[in-house]
């Protein structure tokens, strides 16, 4: 889980990108970030997670993902998905002040496809990486269009920022994070890094459960599997030698966390996706 810091791509107050994943059950750890993200599935499946529901995407569905709001996301088939990630400065700009103040955006995978949206989003997406001018403005008041629809169909009333219940966490959700990210190679058991912030055992599990969505040893365990899966694709290194880095003591540990996630063993997706 770690917070993200996102830069707009240069001639749009906004980022725009697309990524593909070609290697099922790929996992995006869990984070946050203050700019809010557009997802668009264009091919394949993407599953995406928040602690209380999980999203499955599949070719011509959206997901809308408010700012500051924790999720992680896998690929459970070969994908290409598109992305808008808007600066929440620039959505509040865009809104009178209003995104985040008096409401938020509510875009969910349906059965009826709203072919509005799906039409400005394939135009913003076969013209985004052109690099003239004219079609610069083009992108820019399609995505201006795509913010008037969604605050127009998509939009809901939001009270109080108290109902975004894992804001007032976030910054210490954030320092524990730091912890783990610093210390993931080394023993991390949940009543050592309670003491460290000075929770009670019982109580930081049940708070980490219910803020993050995923009990606090199985966070852990894919903060540790992210850095592992690198090695396997970026080096020669053993898997023995790869699960000594990254805090798992034995293979026998990182081969049930790594098939767990993977369905496979590690040296039979190294195989498989990495030769």
């Amino acid at each position: 889980m770690k917070h993200e810091m996102i830069s707009p791509n240069k001639d749009y107050p906004f980022k725009l990108f697309s990524f593909t994943s070609r290697n099922p059950d790929r996992l995006i750890s869990t984070h946050w970030h203050e700019s809010a993200e557009l997802l668009y599935c264009l091919k394949g499946n993407l599953e995406v997670r928040f602690p209380q529901v999980t999203y499955l995407l599949e070719p011509g569905d959206t997901l809308f993902i408010n700012s500051n709001i924790i999720h992680s996301s896998r690929s459970p088939l070969p994908n290409e998905v598109f992305v808008m990630q808007f600066p929440l400065k620039f959505l509040q700009e865009m809104t009178q002040n209003q995104y985040n103040d008096q409401f938020l955006f509510n875009l969910i995978p349906l059965k009826e496809k709203d072919e509005q949206l799906q039409t400005l989003l394939n135009q913003i997406f076969k013209d985004y990486q052109v690099n003239d001018l004219a079609t610069n403005l083009l992108v820019k008041s399609r995505t201006l269009a795509v913010l008037s629809l969604l605050t127009e169909k998509y939009s809901i009333p939001l009270a109080t920022k108290k109902t975004i219940k894992s804001l007032k966490h976030l910054e210490r959700l954030k320092q524990v994070n730091e912890y783990v990210q610093i210390n993931y190679n080394q023993s991390l058991k949940l009543e050592q890094v309670a003491e460290v912030f000075n929770y009670d055992p019982a109580y930081f599990s049940r708070f980490f459960k219910k803020y993050m969505g995923i009990p606090f040893s199985e966070y852990v365990n894919t903060v540790r599997l992210e850095k592992a899966y690198y090695q396997l694709r970026d080096t020669d290194m053993t898997v023995l030698d790869i699960a000594m880095a990254n805090g798992f003591f034995s293979v026998k540990s990182f081969y049930n966390v790594f098939k767990k996630n993977y369905s496979l063993s590690p040296q039979q997706y190294r195989q498989k996706y990495f030769k």
